[in-house]
């Protein structure tokens, strides 16, 4: 069966491995405007039930609980204390992670790492967990980050841990006061490089407007500085896990990807 990933916008990707089928951060829209699920939701649909979804912390843009309901998951992976906030009927699919635990879905491994990201839940008065995850499975192994801030330490120890062939990171302005729990486009190919990961795409970006501002103009940064492992997907496209790990460097040909969806 052919195995690929698809960015359908924001920090969500759609996974084919191992003849498992994953999604991370799954949102078809959110008080912030529309994602880009929605444009997709046919074809996901024929993917149905879904092996996997993925959610990295509460965010309203990374926990969409309409979009949870409408998505028949076989199991839900999210931090520890937070499928209390799912929709009872996925309650049972829940498995909970806390930092550095792992569990094994069909051919994948899948292993929380932790995040420097703020979460918490309205109206909850409290932080939740944020975490990242990295997926393994044979030979092929992805960290798909969620969302968080720069950490030298944390991306050379998770560098150390796993060995990484694409690294998801999320982008965004570099506005001072985002700064601490989110990364900009140098922080993110910083964060690639103590990954030692060979290719780097960049999410959390493309169909949500919110108060980070215009992340167009953090992925026109990034092919401005263009590191060798930079692969900039466009929302909506598809492209197989040996095409993305062994293919060309995104350059010019990556602006389209700039338009609005």
């Amino acid at each position: 069966m052919e195995e690929w990933v698809q960015f359908l916008g924001h920090a969500t990707l759609w996974l084919r491995i191992k003849g498992l089928s994953l999604l991370t951060d799954p949102i078809a829209k959110v008080v912030w405007g529309n994602a880009s699920l929605g444009r997709f939701f046919n074809e996901i649909e024929k993917s149905f039930p879904i092996d996997v979804v993925l959610i990295s912390h509460t965010h309203r843009d990374h926990m969409d609980l309409p979009t949870l309901r409408k998505i028949k998951a076989k199991r839900v992976v999210l931090p520890k204390g937070t499928s209390r906030f799912l929709p009872p009927e996925l309650m049972r699919s829940a498995i909970e992670l806390g930092k550095w635990s792992s569990v094994r879905i069909g051919g994948v491994k899948v292993t929380a790492v932790p995040s420097k990201h703020l979460s918490w839940r309205s109206p909850y008065p409290f932080f939740l967990p944020a975490l990242g995850f990295i997926v393994e499975s044979g030979d092929l192994s992805f960290y798909f980050a969620g969302d968080t801030g720069f950490s030298e330490r944390l991306f050379k120890v998770i560098g150390e841990r796993f060995k990484i062939d694409v690294a998801f990171l999320p982008v965004g302005p570099a506005l001072f006061f985002l700064r601490w729990y989110h990364l900009c486009a140098r922080d993110a190919i910083r964060a690639c490089d103590l990954l030692g990961a060979k290719v780097f795409v960049p999410i959390h970006w493309g169909v949500v407007k919110s108060m980070s501002g215009d992340s167009a103009r953090t992925i026109k940064k990034i092919l401005e500085i263009s590191p060798p492992t930079l692969r900039l997907l466009h929302v909506g496209e598809r492209v197989s896990w040996k095409e993305l790990i062994e293919g060309e460097r995104a350059g010019g040909e990556a602006a389209p990807a700039l338009r609005s969806p």
